[in-house]
């Protein structure tokens, strides 16, 4: 007996080239569906920006035989989720997550399976209104079909970024990022915000105008007094003068260091191969800091030569060239210099040095 190719272009794009008998052909030939679906279109109607909305399909093996059923997903971004349920089934077989991977379920005759279907609209990192999509269903002798939903969201303004990174700062630099809200499916909306909240963290807005934009404000976060050393996130939630309206979520983000802080974190001398010379850059990032009272003296009683001196903007940060005058040893040394600061929170730097051993002649 020959077999004919028996798939469309659409059961192609799924499957690949499937060979079936002369009676599959026809029925396939024609596209019919393996499954009734109800709703063909799942309307998940009106949602507000940053809630979740869902729905429910239902479908049954309208095949007249055993289905088996490949795979149902995936979905097209981590907004979208759901559950398929199985009624005539129990225990662990009744309901699963989808994830999109290999299914393998075989449906009996008639039997129905609904798929539990949540769109979550805080997932989507740019401003989204009207929102359609689909779930394709993949089976094993039969052409693929799509599931289709759509969705109203209200999307008032838009807030970019979501995330404001710092970087790394100092703890006491009272540094300062900034957010822009802008009118989205809304033509006009307040948000007059100024305050100080209980960890010392300041916003602000201000209402400015934005060629082709529609209303924006720009948000100013500025750090408190003093951070904790390390990784941080400041969470604000803000809110317009929107009646319904989702709140304006932003994230504050960095790495608070300590506010004097120098680089290389070693000088690395080596008489033997002429490396007599090093550059040391220190950083003072304190709103207040200064770094007029370092006493690079240190180096001097320590055998080293300042031959250069180099202050940044602002006096923030300056760089010292230093010279070796020693000469090489046998043994080497490791030494660490205070430097005095003439800063209350840091009063002292240590600088590691290391002096390379003597090497013998080659």
């Amino acid at each position: 007996m020959r077999f004919l190719p028996c798939l469309t272009l659409a059961g192609f794009l799924f499957l690949g080239t499937v060979a079936c008998s002369p009676q599959e052909s026809h029925s396939q030939a024609l596209n019919v569906a393996p499954l009734s679906v109800e709703p063909a279109f799942l309307d998940l109607g009106s949602v507000t920006f940053g809630e979740r909305t869902s729905g429910i399909y239902k479908l049954k093996n309208t095949t007249g035989k055993p289905l088996l059923v490949s795979r149902i997903g995936p979905f097209s971004c981590q907004c979208v989720s759901a559950e398929l349920e199985l009624p005539a089934r129990s225990g662990a077989m009744a309901r699963r997550r989808l994830d999109g991977k290999r299914l393998n379920l075989t449906l009996a005759v008639e039997e129905q399976m609904s798929i539990h279907f949540t769109l979550d609209t805080s997932r989507y990192r740019i401003p989204a209104s009207r929102k359609v999509g689909s779930i394709p269903v993949v089976f094993h002798d039969y052409s693929g079909m799509v599931l289709e939903w759509g969705a109203d969201i209200w999307n008032p303004f838009s807030v970019e970024p979501w995330n404001v990174d710092l970087g790394e700062i100092g703890v006491r630099e009272g540094a300062s990022g900034t957010a822009m809200v802008v009118a989205h499916d809304t033509i006009n909306f307040g948000l007059d915000i100024d305050f100080v909240d209980d960890e010392g963290w300041t916003v602000r807005s201000d209402s400015i105008s934005v060629v082709g934009a529609g209303v924006t404000y720009q948000l100013t976060f500025t750090t408190p007094d003093a951070l904790p050393e390390g990784p941080f996130q400041k969470k604000f939630v803000l809110h317009t003068d929107l009646s319904g309206a989702p709140p304006v979520k932003v994230a504050v983000t960095g790495f608070a260091r300590p506010d004097l802080s120098f680089r290389p974190m070693r000088l690395v001398f080596d008489p033997s191969a002429d490396r007599l010379e090093a550059q040391l850059v220190v950083t003072h990032r304190a709103a207040k800091g200064s770094l007029q009272d370092l006493q690079l003296q240190a180096f001097e009683k320590a055998g080293f030569e300042i031959t250069e001196k180099v202050n940044g903007a602002n006096g923030k940060s300056l760089m010292v060239r230093l010279r070796y005058l020693g000469e090489a040893t046998e043994a080497g040394a490791n030494l660490s210099i205070e430097v005095p600061t003439g800063d209350e929170h840091m009063p002292l730097l240590k600088v590691p040095v290391s002096i390379m051993p003597k090497r013998g002649d080659s």
